[in-house]
């Protein structure tokens, strides 16, 4: 009985690098039937829980499947600190390595004095790679082609001031049960200081209230003195103590104050937000999610409905160091002389264009 011995080389280079985290391989035994008339191998390619790729290792005729084992490749073995996978089909033995970590996106802000850059001053918004790792963004790590500017609008016109004048009014009709105290208000529309007739906007009435019902009580009678000595007349005895003054009336209830003009409002202040910008289509990576506007509402945060369409910007993350592709131990491929029956070239090419199809497929995501 003659055997089809199946080599399969993994020299595979990409665009882009696999995750070997993110991935595992389930082989199994295949009976003879649809899928492999002599009998082989199934390779399940599973993404997490998920199978998203099966392929087939079919037997030639009268022949027998090799035996094939996935395995973790541990930091420090093969893929150096990185680790990988360790897949091993009859005698030959590959790794599928994985890449190194990628560096960070970052951005910092700074206040931006008017100038050339912003008439009214604004913020200053710088990106670039953290390529020491410390998490600042510094200054030799700015890319200075992707700085932009977010400035400040024009100051709005300022208010009038609002006045008040106060004077004395009569007993009268405004004020029945005594004199009192007029309040006029108003803004001063001609910025002069006072406030003219014609600015008056409103007017209120402070009265007097009225006077006690009755007289306070009469303080009791002093001491009478000492008779003066016969001959000369003696002095007059010092007065009495004078009595105690009546309580004062309740005084009438003090009329409302007008409300105060509305000054101007100052101009708009723009503000930043920041904020982690997932894989997709802006950052194939992810990274970060640059939105400027002016602050319309004046409560210090960026609301959705301040952000300005045209002043959003990306900062997406680098690629991995190693995307280049995948690390191998071997450059070639061999393979033993079978019987006439060249299914076992078939699949072997097969296999070949299978775990092609799945790293492409992988890296893509």
């Amino acid at each position: 009985m003659k055997k089809a011995i199946f080599v399969i080389f993994l020299d595979l280079l990409f665009a882009a690098a696999l995750s070997a985290d993110a991935m595992s391989v389930n082989v199994s035994a295949e009976p003879e039937g649809t899928n492999c008339a002599a009998g082989g191998v199934k390779i399940d390619i599973l993404d997490g829980d998920t199978v998203v790729d099966t392929q087939y290792v079919c037997n030639g005729a009268n022949g027998s499947s090799p035996a094939v084992s996935v395995s973790e490749e541990a930091s420090g073995g093969m893929c150096g600190t990185a680790g990988g996978i360790k897949v091993t089909v009859g005698t030959e033995t590959r790794y599928v390595c994985n890449g190194e970590p990628g560096k960070d996106a970052l951005s910092r802000t700074s206040a931006e004095d008017a100038g050339a850059n912003c008439e009214n001053g604004g913020v200053k918004i710088e990106v670039g790679i953290d390529s020491n790792g410390n998490g600042t963004l510094e200054d030799g790590e700015v890319n200075g082609a992707h700085t932009v500017y977010s400035c400040n609008g024009a100051d709005g016109e300022a208010g009038h001031d609002a006045l008040a004048k106060v004077s004395d009014e009569p007993k009268g009709n405004n004020c029945k049960n005594g004199d009192g105290i007029k309040i006029e208000m108003g803004i001063d529309e001609n910025d002069n200081g006072t406030l003219d007739a014609g600015e008056v906007a409103s007017t209120q009435y402070v009265c007097n209230g009225k006077n006690g019902a009755s007289q306070g009580a009469q303080g009791p009678k002093g001491d009478q003195g000492e008779p003066g000595t016969n001959g000369n007349d003696g002095k007059d005895g010092e007065p009495g103590e004078k009595g105690e003054q009546g309580p004062k009336g309740d005084q009438g209830e003090q009329g409302e104050t007008g409300a105060t003009g509305e000054s101007g409002s100052n101009g708009a202040t723009t503000l930043v937000a920041v904020s982690e910008e997932p894989k997709g289509e802006n950052c194939a990576s992810g990274g970060k999610k640059i939105e400027t506007g002016l602050d319309v509402n004046g409560d210090g945060a960026l609301g959705e409905d301040e952000v300005d369409p045209e002043n959003i910007y990306y900062v997406c993350n680098g690629m991995d160091a190693e995307e280049a592709g995948l690390t191998s131990s071997s450059t070639g491929c061999s393979m033993t002389e079978a019987d006439d029956d060249h299914g076992w070239i078939a699949a072997a090419f097969a296999m070949i264009a299978v775990l092609a199809a799945a790293v492409i497929k992988f890296a893509r995501r």
